[in-house]
């Protein structure tokens, strides 16, 4: 792999592209969490906005933004994944940029994530980016893997 710097586009949630990912991130969870069934898929809101993060036209990576319910005006940052062999070169800060920029023009507030502790490379990438920990939020409220984040985001630029 070169490094080329990643190429990030909005697509369908039933892209091919963006299913391949999942399917590596849902079996990279269960291999961190074996006790754990992999629920990721089951809070996905039918307004998700699936990124896609490709270099050299080869997808590499995949995030998604997902609108809280009315009257909350925050975003959930969902489905972040780097393939293992891609990681380390800024993917996934740039697919968290382009999820903060996407959430922002859609004109949501803050951006929330749930993130687990075996996870050191998503906390660590998190916590740069300025994401603070909040208490855990509903469905991972009794989840004692789960660490929960959150950042407020800037107003959108005026029209």
């Amino acid at each position: 792999m070169t490094t080329s710097a990643p190429a990030i586009t909005a697509v369908a949630a039933d892209d091919q592209r963006i299913l391949r990912l999942i399917r590596d991130l849902d079996a990279d969870l269960a291999a961190r969490y074996p006790d754990e069934p992999c629920t990721g898929g089951a809070h996905i809101h039918p307004d998700i906005r699936f990124l896609l993060a490709e270099v050299n036209g080869r997808p590499v990576g995949c995030c998604a933004v997902q609108p809280f319910p009315a009257p909350d005006t925050a975003a959930e940052l969902k489905r972040m994944y780097v393939a293992p062999e891609a990681r380390g070169r800024g993917v996934a800060a740039r697919l968290l940029i382009e999820a903060e920029r996407t959430a922002t023009a859609l004109g949501h507030t803050a951006m929330r994530l749930e993130t687990a502790i075996h996870q050191p490379e998503a906390i660590a990438l998190y916590t740069r980016a300025g994401y603070l920990p909040i208490p855990n939020y509903p469905p991972y409220q009794h989840k004692s893997l789960s660490c929960c984040y959150a950042k407020p985001l800037p107003l959108p630029a005026a029209r």
